[in-house]
């Protein structure tokens, strides 16, 4: 009869053996969280617009565009006691704020004069005339991106700050013309600083940057060469304003001035639909609400609804939305949308 000889686990064989055992327990901890795993919840943000009817309904913040569901300065009062709805209530104050006010000899500004200046921005490529020169706090931003990607393009900036407000302007200055639009705090005027540092009248031939570019940023050109029959003004090639976006793109793709913007916008209403606008991957939806002959204008709109709101300065409302508010929203026309889609093809190829 044969004896078999024990066999002992060498040192070397019981360490090897502990060190598989133990990563077999991590390897089964991990596919066991793996599986018992909760899944993510969806999360939702738009730069300039907020996410819900209990956010705040006033803006104070730069043109990061602070989240809000106003416009900058909008006293409109939001009634959330429908649970399905939210309600606006819209007054002739609010009729003169917000980024789409057109403001002309016959429609003087009357909206909030709650101004910042220059003298918080540090950026180099900024340069006011004065930094104490009112402006929108909503509008410093965009300059900022303005004019670093002009520095960018052109390899420095030439180009000063020279006023905003209408008060700023100097009497033996560049510019005599008055511009109602001053008065918004949402425009400047700029110089053309030459290789000597004299600053001189900004004209078009100069440079052709500013004219080409300054949609992507939500501004445009006032008062176009090519506009002076609608908008009463001669061609004021220095004097830029902010409207923001998506309305910038739409009017530089169609060629609009503020006026033409604001009566095409007239043929979209709560009743036959708005306009829709895909810009930089997001669609909007843009209402024009006329102004209630009472004084107060009520807007319903659906619960959780992304909206911004600006008065026109003269018979209604712009509401400007990142989602539907009814199922038979009117799309683009066909020269609209072919319009639509060339300028988005061309502002992602530039940004």
């Amino acid at each position: 009869m044969s004896k078999h000889k024990k066999r002992h686990l060498s040192p070397a064989g019981f360490v090897l053996s502990l060190i598989l055992l133990i990563a077999g327990i991590f390897a089964a901890d991990a596919i066991i969280r793996l599986f018992r795993q909760p899944h993510a919840e969806n999360i939702v943000g738009s730069g300039g617009f907020s996410l819900s009817p209990s956010s705040s309904a006033h803006s104070s913040a730069s043109d990061d565009e602070a989240a809000s569901n106003t416009a900058s300065g909008s006293e409109e009062s939001i009634d959330e006691s429908g649970s399905d709805s939210i309600v606006l209530e819209l007054t002739s104050a609010d009729l003169t704020d917000g980024t789409l006010i057109a403001v002309d000899d016959s429609h003087p500004y009357a909206g909030s004069t709650a101004f910042t200046d220059f003298s918080s921005i540090t950026n180099e490529n900024v340069k006011p005339r004065l930094t104490s020169l009112p402006i929108r706090a909503e509008v410093t931003q965009p300059i900022c991106d303005l004019f670093d990607d002009y520095a960018a393009a052109n390899g420095s900036t030439n180009l000063q700050i020279y006023s905003t407000l209408q008060s700023t302007l100097e009497s033996s200055g560049l510019y005599s013309n008055i511009l109602a639009d001053r008065d918004t705090g949402y425009s400047f005027d700029i110089g053309l600083i030459t290789s000597t540092g004299e600053v001189v009248p900004y004209i078009q031939k100069h440079n052709e940057w500013m004219l080409a570019n300054v949609w992507q940023y939500g501004f445009i050109l006032r008062y176009p060469a090519d506009k002076t029959d609608i908008t009463g003004v001669t061609y004021a090639p220095h004097h830029f304003r902010y409207v923001g976006q998506p309305h910038a793109a739409i009017m530089y793709a169609n060629n609009f001035c503020l006026e033409e913007y604001l009566s095409f916008l007239h043929s979209y209403t709560l009743e036959t639909g708005g306009f829709t606008y895909v810009y930089q991957d997001t669609t909007y939806v843009i209402y024009y609400v006329p102004m209630d002959p009472s004084g107060v204008t009520t807007v319903e709109l659906p619960k959780d609804t992304i909206y911004t709101v600006s008065g026109d300065n003269q018979t209604g409302f712009i509401i400007t939305t990142t989602s539907g508010i009814d199922s038979n929203q009117t799309e683009t026309s066909a020269n609209e949308a072919n319009t639509t889609d060339a300028t988005n093809a061309e502002t992602q190829s530039l940004t």
